[in-house]
């Protein structure tokens, strides 16, 4: 079981993808993502926003996103569980309190303990070492994306990992994507070291497009590197961001590439990648993709790309 890189096919993928992507036609017609949409009455930039945006990620598992975020929105426009978002007000309440008022509107859906539990720490996480405040950790390690990550992932809190959810590999470098790209923090040290958060979407588009081909039969966890190293390596060369990709690849997976069945692509006809960039051109392509193991058997359209 064998997979391959082609840095120079990832690149002209990149070039038109982004090309596209940027005009928005096709299966791209309206599509964004979902944490774009802000509760009622919060500005942009604002605290509220930046809190807003750091507590909806830590609920950012295996689930529709667009119904998380929709779910964040009821829950902070809603006064009577809008405290759920402020660590001060976390810490007065009883675990009781936070499940049930993160249950309301299912922005937590484990509820009985992960989801609040989690919740609850992340929010201490901020309030006891940043006095609740997720701007104020931005400024002590100045705007130092990396540093910040790093820190994240190894800080201790009364001997348990701090920033649960949140630290982890995918998660959190979403979170800082999201405040770079939604809110305008300027990340002035590092934002480019960021590796791109590797979810289903991420994955699919990277096996659809070819940028990594051949074949493999296994978990989708250990092919994780392998897909950040695709795309790091072409992103370097261009001098691009890799978490510019995000969203591309995110929405071509969500509106395209997760119809395919049998091999086939139903929205061929509205992708600007296909046939060219898409290897369901071959009729022998085998794609099946879930979160926890992959059944790859993929090659390239023609031979010359």
């Amino acid at each position: 079981m064998v997979l391959d890189r082609n840095p120079e096919r990832t690149r002209k993928v990149i070039q038109r993808l982004l090309q596209w992507y940027e005009k928005r036609t096709g299966i791209f017609s309206g599509t964004g993502l979902p944490e774009t949409l802000l509760p009622d009455g919060v500005q942009p930039g604002s605290d509220e926003q930046i809190m807003f945006i750091t507590m909806c990620s830590t609920m950012d598992y295996s689930r529709n996103a667009d119904a998380l975020w929709d779910a964040g929105r009821k829950t902070w426009a809603d006064e009577s569980t809008r405290w759920v978002f402020f660590p001060h007000q976390v810490e007065k309440k009883t675990f009781d309190d936070l499940k049930k008022d993160l249950h309301k509107y299912r922005l937590s859906q484990r509820w009985e303990k992960r989801d609040p539990d989690a919740w609850r720490r992340v929010s201490l996480s901020f309030l006891k070492l940043f006095d609740g405040s997720p701007r104020n950790m931005l400024e002590k390690f100045d705007f130092d994306a990396l540093n910040i990550s790093k820190y994240m992932k190894i800080k201790k809190l009364e001997k348990k990992d701090a920033f649960p959810i949140l630290r982890g590999d995918k998660i959190n470098a979403m979170w800082i994507r999201i405040l770079h790209d939604e809110v305008g923090i300027n990340f002035k040290k590092n934002y480019e070291k960021i590796h791109l958060p590797i979810d289903i979407h991420v994955m699919r588009a990277t096996f659809t497009t070819g940028c990594l081909f051949g074949k493999y039969n296994g978990s989708f966890d250990s092919t994780k590197g392998m897909a950040i190293n695709a795309w790091e390596e072409v992103c370097e060369d261009l001098s691009l961001n890799q978490l510019d990709l995000d969203e591309a690849l995110f929405n071509l997976s969500r509106e395209g590439c997760s119809n395919i069945k049998n091999g086939k692509c139903p929205k061929r006809n509205e992708c600007e990648l296909y046939p060219s960039f898409c290897v369901t051109a071959k009729p022998q392509c085998k794609l099946e993709i879930n979160d926890k193991e992959l059944h790859i058997d993929t090659s390239y359209p023609s031979d010359k790309i």
